[in-house]
């Protein structure tokens, strides 16, 4: 699968160093998955931490602390990061619009 918006990542990376390793873990995970994932149990057999939330999937990160926000484009074979947030932030619900919920 190829990642676009790994800056967010990055970013959330700098901002919360503890994050570093389980983001770190789930980009070398999600880039080696062949073949690309075709749907979501696809995804889920990969990452069981993955959730369908409206248009986007949803991941846990380091054992709940954080969300990462993605769109997954099952036939491009891309996983659009639209943000990693604090779990306080993930519960403010402000990321909903962008995944049509």
């Amino acid at each position: 699968m190829q990642i676009i918006g790994k800056h967010l990542i990055e970013a959330a990376q700098k901002k919360h160093s503890n994050w570093k390793g389980s983001l770190g873990s789930w980009v070398r995970i999600v880039e080696g998955v062949k073949p690309p994932w075709s749907n979501l149990p696809a995804v889920r057999r990969t990452r069981k931490d993955a959730d369908p939330v409206g248009d986007c999937v949803v991941f846990d990160i380091k054992n709940n602390q954080a969300r990462l926000i993605s769109y997954v484009d099952y036939k491009m074979g891309t996983v659009t990061v639209l943000a990693v947030l604090t779990h306080k932030e993930y519960d403010k619900g402000g990321w909903k619009n962008a995944c049509n919920c």
